[in-house]
């Protein structure tokens, strides 16, 4: 896979399925567009922060869709999170999403965050 170091941060483009990844201060950073329009590293930091300061929200709601799914899943079962910004350019909009966990089969969450604050939850599998 292609990879390009911009500012310190490396980006990866995954041909088979057409999409960018990096890691940025911990937080993995994902889009499907096939022009990647990266963030400022103050806009990174901002986005870091809002996430970190909303994930006791998102925990509780994980814990809680997690419960009425039943069939045994859990929080903290090796899940994963990353972040979208496929449409943060355009309108500052953010998709936290939460999957993976080894109880979770195809389970997963999708957060979105605007404003500073969650305004939707898509759970899918």
């Amino acid at each position: 896979n292609p990879k390009i170091t911009f500012d310190g941060i490396e980006l990866t483009f995954h041909r088979d399925h057409e999409w960018w990844e990096f890691t940025y201060r911990g937080a993995e950073f994902r889009s499907f567009n096939l022009t990647l329009s990266l963030p400022t590293k103050a806009e990174l930091d901002s986005i870091v922060s809002t996430v970190a300061s909303l994930e006791p929200e998102i925990r509780k709601r994980l814990a809680k869709g997690l419960a009425e799914w039943g069939d045994g899943c859990k929080l903290d079962d090796g899940e994963t999170c990353s972040i979208s910004l496929d449409e943060f350019a355009r309108d500052r909009t953010l998709i936290v999403s939460w999957s993976n966990g080894a109880s979770w089969g195809d389970l997963g969450v999708d957060f979105t965050i605007k404003d500073n604050a969650i305004t939707d939850e898509g759970w899918f599998d």
